[in-house]
């Protein structure tokens, strides 16, 4: 048996991008960034291959991840999410193999969402709601 899941906490970058298919399928993009904190190692000056990691400035870096979702939750993230909003996705990574213009073959990892959740409320719990009847 295999798994490629994958969970994400972070923040939209930009508002969803939403597609409607001709066979009436509906697709939603989302871009998130998901922030981690990380020490910078210091190399100790009596013994320069030793290195401690309890030192050194935090440092703060960004990843992002292109997660899309389909059907009743793809019209629920693109109706309830915005650029900024916190989310959590809870998904399958695949990867998406493509040619650029140039012929190059090239590889892009993609979060496809089976759950999506705002960790802080809204005023409303209807996002929830919804939600939980898509899935």
């Amino acid at each position: 048996m295999s798994l490629a899941n994958i969970s994400l906490v972070g923040n939209l970058v930009k508002a969803p991008e939403q597609m409607q298919f001709s066979s009436g399928r509906v697709k939603t993009t989302l871009i998130v960034a998901v922030n981690s904190i990380s020490k910078a190692a210091k190399v100790s000056r009596a013994d320069k291959e030793k290195i401690d990691i309890s030192g050194g400035t935090p440092t703060t870096t960004a990843d992002f991840y292109r997660v899309e979702t389909w059907g009743k939750l793809a019209e629920l993230a693109s109706r309830y999410l915005n650029k900024g909003n916190q989310v959590t996705v809870s998904g399958r990574l695949v990867l998406d193999h493509w040619t650029d213009k140039h012929g190059v073959s090239r590889i892009t990892p993609v979060v496809e969402a089976n759950q999506l959740s705002l960790p802080q409320k809204p005023k409303s719990s209807e996002f929830d709601d919804k939600v939980k009847e898509a899935s």
